[in-house]
């Protein structure tokens, strides 16, 4: 009798250190890709290699501190969402499911002097990049109009990460900012977190799966 549960106890405990290397496995197991332009920002601060870079799916605990801007701390603990250069991450679990970056031709100058020789406002290099969406993102595989001159796009990169991009009236002023709107794009590897974020993502995703591949826009 006494064997028998020896014999009992190694079966659960073989069969939950399965169970764990299972789950460990298929969590190692997810796909994983650079954020959009996160190889720009290492050669920016400097930094070759791939040492640094963010991918969605990594865990968040491999992020630089030296990155981070602002990291919001709720009842003691580390939030959910950290503020890097150029781009904001969303960790519900630990591991990084969404990007979220900004792109715009002005920022706001940070003070102007008592001559008005400063203007009061400052072109951004980073709006530079809204060129090469097509490259990083994925061309637009659907799109919508909405309201008050704004409209919403899915793009899907080759390898697989989605981005809901919103192209709005420039948000700071200056000198061509109405020739040059603003930019919010929000990237993820899985719909589950995009959807979080942005919830016209599945339905812009569903779009991108007609057959053709052609762009559809809502005023079609």
């Amino acid at each position: 009798m006494r064997r028998f549960w020896i014999a009992a106890i190694t079966v659960v405990i073989c069969a939950s250190v399965t169970g764990v290397a299972f789950a460990q496995a298929k969590r190692a197991a997810k796909p994983t890709a650079l954020i959009p332009f996160e190889t720009e920002r290492a050669k920016e601060r400097g930094e070759r290699g791939a040492h640094g870079l963010i991918r969605l799916n990594d865990d968040v605990a491999r992020m630089s501190s030296a990155r981070i801007i602002e990291m919001p701390v709720v009842d003691g603990r580390m939030g959910e969402h950290a503020r890097l250069d150029g781009v904001e991450l969303f960790f519900p679990y630990g591991s990084v499911v969404t990007a979220t970056a900004e792109f715009h031709k002005y920022r706001p100058a940070l003070l102007a002097s008592s001559d008005n020789t400063v203007p009061e406002f400052n072109p951004d290099p980073h709006y530079d990049r809204v060129k090469a969406f097509d490259h990083h993102l994925g061309k637009v595989c659907a799109s919508e109009k909405l309201a008050e001159g704004q409209r919403i796009e899915m793009r899907i990169s080759p390898d697989r990460v989605m981005s809901v991009v919103h192209v709005m009236p420039a948000k700071y002023a200056g000198p061509t900012a109405q020739d040059h709107p603003s930019y919010k794009v929000i990237s993820g590897l899985e719909m589950r977190f995009l959807s979080f974020k942005e919830p016209d993502a599945d339905r812009l995703y569903r779009q991108c799966q007609r057959p053709g591949g052609t762009k559809v826009s809502s005023a079609d």
